[in-house]
């Protein structure tokens, strides 16, 4: 059996993703700020998230989340998606009060029509789709990207990804650092999902 090939520390494996996102009006500005603190530009694409919810539980209520992302390039709008990179993704509750960390496990998927036959025909239901604009940037270990969200708007977001709950205050410290550096304060931060403010933005 497959199990039994496995020791302990591959089923212990976990992932955590300590993120920040913060409300910004102008992504050129930023971009300048983030390029003068010494960040590198990376690439931009767009990315299409269409989220699931789960058959015998509300994900809203227990703030989970199950997505499937598919991504291209942001000026290759000729790509067929079908054939575009596709994420299989699981996000469990936020565990810290100050920024959206989460457990997070992820996985490529080559085949978008059929993972979410799969989801659905295991009873999950799709709820949204968002797509974003985003374009990556590096900066002390930290993935920084400026986000602009079709129906929501537009974001920074700052973002480390940790192996051991030891480690997140450490990666809270740089990420906070990072916002200092560039004039924003932790509470400008906002914790909501970009789904959940995409269903907040089409409730009203």
């Amino acid at each position: 059996m497959l199990l039994g090939l496995l020791n302990e520390d591959d089923m212990m494996f976990e992932t955590f993703e300590v993120e920040v996102k913060v409300p910004i009006t102008n992504s050129e500005e930023m971009k300048q700020k983030l390029l003068d603190s010494g960040a590198s530009q990376l690439n931009s694409e767009v990315q299409v998230d269409t989220y699931f919810d789960h058959p015998c539980r509300t994900f809203q209520e227990t703030d989970e989340a199950v997505r499937v992302r598919t991504r291209r390039p942001l000026h290759d709008a000729d790509l067929d998606l079908s054939h575009a990179p596709n994420e299989l993704t699981y996000k469990g509750p936020k565990i810290d009060k100050n920024t959206k960390t989460r457990l997070e496990y992820s996985v490529d998927v080559n085949d978008f029509n059929a993972i979410t036959a799969i989801l659905e025909n295991l009873g999950f239901k799709s709820v949204a789709t968002v797509t974003k604009k985003r374009t990556f940037y590096h900066l002390r270990e930290i993935t920084i990207s400026i986000d602009d969200v079709e129906h929501v708007g537009l974001f920074l977001e700052l973002e480390s990804i940790i192996h051991e709950k030891s480690e997140l205050e450490s990666a809270k410290r740089i990420i906070f650092e990072l916002l200092d550096q560039l004039g924003i304060t932790p509470e400008q931060s906002v914790r909501e999902s970009y789904l959940e403010l995409y269903l907040n933005q089409k409730k009203q």
